[in-house]
């Protein structure tokens, strides 16, 4: 269960991408219903692709209640698992109000931005919950040799840090969601060389 609570937290990025890229982000106007007269609207393909990720959040909270329920049952129970099951309730709850965010505030760039680094955030929760779930040895963030714990360190952090300027990249660029959200006002080709 955790591979498929994992596999649908990786799936939902890319639902997400998709909202993006083909400007579908305003497709349904307002939340938790896509508009004033309809909860779900497919009259468009911007509604259709919008509704497809809001509607595959249903499925990515289905396995993260899973996960967290087979956390309990799994004999012995583990602390471990019990807290990363829970971490992706809590993650996908926030997502829940975060995309409301995005969607009352235009695709504002830091709600947007906020919203892509939370779910990477959750691909992260899921993939250790997943890793630590099965017979695979630990990883070594915290223990280990000193120089492995040390070099993931600093690749943890030069990820991150690509992440972060990588949705300022977006933030400035063309693909906001929409024509008309509101973008920084960086030099995109600035915001691009810092992100590389």
């Amino acid at each position: 269960m955790t591979g498929i609570a994992l596999a649908s937290v990786c799936l939902i990025v890319f639902t997400g991408a998709l909202v993006r890229l083909t400007g579908s982000g305003l497709g349904c106007t307002d939340w938790p219903r896509c508009n004033e007269t309809k909860f779900v609207d497919v009259s468009t393909g911007h509604t259709m692709i919008e509704q497809v990720n809001r509607l595959f959040t249903g499925v990515v909270s289905a396995s993260v209640i899973a996960a967290v329920l087979l956390s309990y049952l799994r004999k012995p129970r583990r602390a471990d698992l019990v807290k990363l099951s829970w971490g992706l309730i809590i993650g996908v709850l926030a997502q829940v109000v975060i995309g409301g965010i995005v969607v009352l505030t235009g695709l504002n760039p830091f709600a947007n931005m906020a919203h892509f680094l939370v779910s990477l955030i959750l691909v992260a929760n899921a993939f250790v919950l997943y890793r630590r779930s099965g017979d695979l040895p630990r990883t070594y963030f915290r223990t280990g040799p000193a120089r492995i714990v040390v070099a993931i360190r600093l690749v943890v952090i030069s990820c991150a840090l690509a992440l972060v300027t990588g949705t300022v990249v977006t933030a400035t660029g063309p693909h906001a969601g929409d024509e008309e959200a509101v973008r920084f006002g960086f030099a995109l080709t600035s915001v691009a060389r810092v992100h590389s």
